[in-house]
């Protein structure tokens, strides 16, 4: 009996031994837990502040100093979502172009790193981090193609009408804010989307690809088109425009044109033509390559009846203050109708016409990008757009890739 009774209590520094153990480790998966959590909510902020200095490089291009405006658009970005750098022990860090990694050195990318010395950890202070630990993580982004969309009517309110119409497009979507009557047509497109409660009327209809489905509303692509994001916060002088006039069978030099009237066959030499009051192409044949045409607010009367036009913008040489992938820019507080429903026309470029109801038809086969307000292409024959060049369209997006 007095052996036993020597025995009591034996158990009791292995139980807490055990439990001290067990509650070790518990709290260790606690922080482990918490730092996961932690690093999640981090790489959610690092993804938002790389996809946003991407985004800054899709409206200004990739030159040095839109570089490093997007590097402060991440900084900026990721303070928005509570990680400012030099703050509580939180460093952010924005490369563009990224020094390291399979990225390094691609001017139309960057990278994005945000390092936190002191993450809140609970248990593991006992282990030598009275602090918090160190956490780190990292994105990087970069500009790519979105796709070969090539028709874009914004105006949420206005129908288009496609009826009886014959478009070509296999390659490209076609995004519609408002519905369509696209009866008796035949519309091959990769993606047809409208964001109307109203479904298209697809009476009599003929879809050889993509039939009209519904979807969120499209954005005006301008800001992710580097040149149209240049002509919006960039517009040229109409200083010195003078009066303008009448050309016939002329070779006209870029600049700026108070009104513009062409007859027979003209040349539009490479560069940018800014056009400050009325804008006439009657029964013309105009040709132009490497060509920019900015249309003011004062250009309300515009007619290019029965005009026969082969007009395109240049890519990545050009000349006299023309614009890369711009053709036509006209601003969005002009929205007075224009009419190309007579005219024989080969564009190729964008064409962008925000807030105008444009009537158009008879396009020649070639890459070109239609941003109108609503539009009318009924009775239109042989409306065909080409795929993008090497398959880029010149509408950008940021997406992360690291």
């Amino acid at each position: 009996m007095r052996g036993r009774a020597r025995e009591k209590g034996q158990i009791l520094p292995l139980v807490g031994l055990c439990l001290s153990v067990l509650m070790g480790t518990g709290g260790v998966a606690v922080d482990v837990g918490f730092l996961e959590y932690k690093q999640q909510t981090e790489q959610v902020a690092v993804d938002a502040a790389a996809q946003g200095g991407a985004q800054q490089l899709t409206r200004g291009g990739c030159t040095t100093q839109n570089q490093s405006a997007a590097q402060t658009a991440a900084l900026t970005d990721a303070a928005s979502n509570g990680y400012t750098n030099g703050s509580n022990g939180i460093t952010v860090t924005a490369q563009s172009p990224p020094l390291s990694g399979p990225y390094q050195g691609v001017n139309c990318s960057i990278s994005v790193e945000i390092d936190n010395a002191h993450a809140q950890t609970f248990f593991t202070r006992l282990f030598g981090y009275p602090n918090g630990m160190p956490e780190s993580v990292q994105a990087v982004a970069s500009v790519s193609s979105s796709g070969n969309a090539c028709i874009y009517l914004l105006s949420p309110t206005t129908n288009t009408d496609f009826s009886n119409s014959n478009i070509d497009a296999p390659n490209c979507q076609i995004y519609i804010n408002a519905s369509a009557n696209m009866s008796n047509s035949t519309i091959d497109a990769a993606q047809i989307s409208y964001a109307s409660t109203t479904a298209p009327d697809e009476s009599g209809a003929k879809f050889p690809e993509a039939t009209p489905a519904p979807a969120l509303p499209i954005a005006d692509p301008c800001p992710d088109i580097p040149g149209c994001a240049y002509l919006t916060n960039n517009p040229p002088s109409t200083s010195g425009c003078g009066s303008g006039g009448t050309y016939n069978n002329a070779t006209l030099q870029p600049g700026c044109y108070g009104k513009l009237t062409l007859t027979g066959t003209d040349t539009l030499s490479a560069g940018q033509y800014v056009i400050n009051g009325q804008f006439h192409v009657n029964n013309a044949t105009v040709s132009g390559s490497g060509v920019t045409i900015y249309m003011t607010n004062a250009v309300q009367d515009t007619n290019f009846s029965n005009a026969a036009l082969t007009l395109s913008a240049c890519t990545t040489s050009c000349a006299n203050g023309a614009v890369a992938n711009v053709l036509f820019y006209r601003i969005k507080t002009q929205s007075s109708a224009l009419d190309l429903s007579t005219c024989t026309c080969t564009f190729s470029g964008l064409l962008y016409f925000p807030t105008t109801q444009v009537n158009y038809s008879n396009s020649g086969d070639a890459y070109s990008v239609l941003v109108f307000g609503n539009a009318n292409f009924s009775t239109s024959h042989g409306l065909d757009f080409n795929s993008a060049p090497s398959g880029q369209s010149i509408v950008n997006r940021a997406t992360i890739t690291e």
